[in-house]
């Protein structure tokens, strides 16, 4: 085989050429193009838990008494929602909480004055809310027996019942400043 006369005389062939131009554009990308580390991507939040995800129940820790006390102070009653599910979920706000005697129903405001972040509920944890009440004198004017509470869970539209057992409470729910409240989901 016989070299091209520029390659026995020692002066580059067009070949040798385009691969050291090919390698000093290389090396100089390399020297000048910014290094860009790839960060973690961030976790996706839980998905919103849903009504038939969670069990619930009343819970000890209000000042309510089982057929009520005390008519015209404000009580408390404390609601758990346990995860049922095998997967995390997110509860973030305030329920929806209204009394039901029959027909007649008293639905809670929320208590907007108290903050509230988002609760992650692992599989088998729970959250809690307070049910803050006026009680009130069974058969007088404005006031409400309950049968059932009527709650559902915040970002739904489904609800579960609790049978209501801390007696009558007073109508607030046309009251300009009412005393019949509901607080945010929190561990």
């Amino acid at each position: 085989m016989s070299w091209p006369k520029r390659a026995r005389e020692g002066k580059p062939t067009d070949r040798s050429r385009i691969r050291t131009h090919a390698g000093r554009v290389l090396a100089a990308a390399a020297v000048t193009a910014p290094v860009v580390m790839a960060t973690p991507a961030a976790a996706a939040p839980p998905p919103p838990c849903l009504t038939s995800d969670l069990a619930l129940s009343w819970a000890p820790g209000g000042t309510a008494v089982s057929g009520g006390r005390d008519p015209g102070t404000q009580q408390t009653a404390v609601v758990t929602l346990r995860n049922l599910e095998r997967f995390s979920c997110m509860l973030d706000g305030f329920p929806k909480v209204t009394l039901a005697q029959g027909a007649t129903t008293e639905t809670l405001t929320d208590q907007r004055s108290a903050t509230h972040t988002a609760v992650t509920l692992e599989p088998g944890t729970a959250a809690r809310f307070t049910l803050t009440f006026l009680a009130a004198q069974s058969g007088d004017d404005g006031v409400i027996e309950p049968v059932t509470a009527i709650v559902t869970p915040p970002n739904n539209t489904a609800s579960k019942n609790l049978r209501w057992r801390w007696g009558p409470v007073t109508e607030q729910e046309s009251a300009t400043r009412p005393g019949n409240f509901v607080g945010p989901v929190h561990n």
